[in-house]
């Protein structure tokens, strides 16, 4: 099953996107109907970050899965040292300038983490369902 998934990966990134994107949308739109408009944007903002962390992450995962040398390309160095303080840099920024409040900035930053454990999930229901079929 575990080569079956390696194959996958593809397809089970593309479902954490979605996911990912799923839950931000739900918790923006929970928000907006309690009448928070500047909370959903900050909470909109901090998930909109971490959607794209992840996804620089996930490329540089790939990148050095393939890399058959002992030399990483520069551009995924530069994805993978600039990734904190560029996000430090953007909180930060968002801190001193008061222009939106900071925790949910912060709670939208948890959003790929909700996508991550709703896909384990997903796989962990299709591998039970696997291992009762055979």
């Amino acid at each position: 099953m575990i080569a079956e998934t390696a194959l996958d990966l593809p397809r089970i990134e593309s479902r954490m996107l979605r996911w990912m994107t799923m839950a931000a949308a739900l918790g923006v739109v929970a928000i907006l109907v309690s009448g928070h408009w500047l909370i959903a944007l900050a909470f909109g903002i901090g998930a909109g970050l971490g959607g794209l962390n992840f996804h620089w992450l996930w490329l540089t995962g790939k990148v050095l899965m393939r890399t058959d040398t002992g030399r990483v390309p520069l551009k995924t160095l530069i994805m993978v040292v600039g990734r904190y303080p560029l996000a430090l840099a953007g909180m930060a920024l968002l801190y001193w300038s008061g222009w939106v409040p900071i925790v949910p900035v912060i709670a939208g930053l948890l959003v790929p983490s909700i996508g991550v454990l709703v896909e384990s999930i997903v796989l962990i229901g299709a591998d039970l369902r696997h291992k009762q079929a055979a």
